[in-house]
């Protein structure tokens, strides 16, 4: 018997939840990061980086559609 695996779509806000978890991790990293080294990078550069990574990383996420610890973080909001 040839089971049909069903496709799993996620939602819009689903996809914006996980992009600002994910950036709101990368801000975080670089935050440490920045504080560490006595505030030399500029914060614009980060923020923006941390936007691209984000972008990325959601992106990621969802095309490899395995469940992760940030899919029960998203669960929980």
């Amino acid at each position: 018997m040839n089971k049909l695996k069903k496709k799993h779509k996620t939602s819009i806000k689903r996809i914006t939840l996980l992009f600002i978890l994910y950036t709101l991790a990368y801000i975080t990293l670089f935050s440490f990061l920045d504080y560490y080294d006595y505030y030399m990078i500029n914060p614009y550069f980060l923020t923006i980086l941390s936007v691209i990574l984000g972008g990325i990383s959601t992106y990621i996420h969802i095309k490899a559609r395995k469940r992760s610890r940030i899919d029960d973080i998203a669960d929980k909001l």
